[in-house]
This record gives C-alpha cells, structure tokens and sequence, in this order.
C-alpha cells in the first residue's frame, strides 16, 4: 500500500489539527493534513486548541489515518445477474443509498467504502447469487468522511 500522502486529495473544508502534543497524532487524519498542508489556501479549518481535552487518548476528534480498499465503478455489476433480480437489486441499491449516490458510483463521482461493498454483497447473498459483485476497478483511500 502507498503511503505517500497527496494534500490535494484532502477535500476542501476539511478541519486540521496543529495538537503536537497528542498521543494519537502519527495515527489521526487530522494531525496527517495539518502536517502536509500547503499554501494553496490561505485559511483552514482547524480544532480550536482550546477544545483540545488534556487526556488525548479518547480525543473526540479522532479520525483513523488508515487507507481503505474502495471500489469504483458498478455500471457493469448487475450484467450477471438473472433479470428477474436484476431490476430489484437495483431498486434496493437506490433505496439504500439514494438516486444521486447510487449514480455517482455508477459514474465513478465517488467510491464504495467496505461498508457500502459489505452491503452490496449482503443484497447479492439474500437473492441467491453466490458470485461476488464485480466493480470497475479499486484504490486505496483516505475517509475523510467519516
């Protein structure tokens, strides 16, 4: 896994923190975009010091620095898939998700995280099909969303 990091994937927005004195800060999203920001925004958002608790070990702001496996792409993942489940399925990914979820990752706009690819494969499992779901491609990526 690559473990550079690029800033420039670090959504605008997206609060840093200058807490050198925390215990988890080699560990934390936070800590890892206040540490590779770079002038192209004149301000940030950062955790007010202030509201920094003195025991950093349940910090409330915490956001694991780890890389997750995404998946892009399910233009293709239904392709076989008997058509009487084909179009349930798919009613049940828009219902879960949404319609502009479920578009922007027909279009690759966003990525599935674990937890959207465990559901898709939990929705293939309860209508028999025992083949996994296919995506388009995968990456490893920051959650800055949570």
């Amino acid at each position: 896994m690559e473990n550079k990091f690029d800033y420039q994937s670090v959504p605008y927005g997206f609060t840093h923190c200058f807490n050198n004195q925390c215990t988890h800060k080699e560990e934390c999203l936070h800590h890892l975009a206040a540490e590779n920001c770079t002038s192209q925004y004149p301000t940030l958002n950062i955790i007010n010091p202030n509201c920094i608790p003195a025991d950093t070990a349940g910090c409330p702001y915490f956001r694991t620095s780890k890389k997750y496996r995404v998946a892009w792409g399910i233009r293709h993942l239904l392709d076989n898939v008997p058509h009487k489940c084909a179009a349930p399925m798919r009613n049940q990914f828009i219902g879960y998700f949404g319609k502009t979820t479920y578009y922007r990752f027909y279009r690759q706009e966003q990525g599935l995280f674990p937890k959207a690819q465990a559901y898709i494969r939990q929705v293939f499992k309860q209508n028999g099909i025992a083949e996994e779901p296919k995506f388009e491609r995968y990456s490893e990526e920051y959650n800055y969303n949570g």
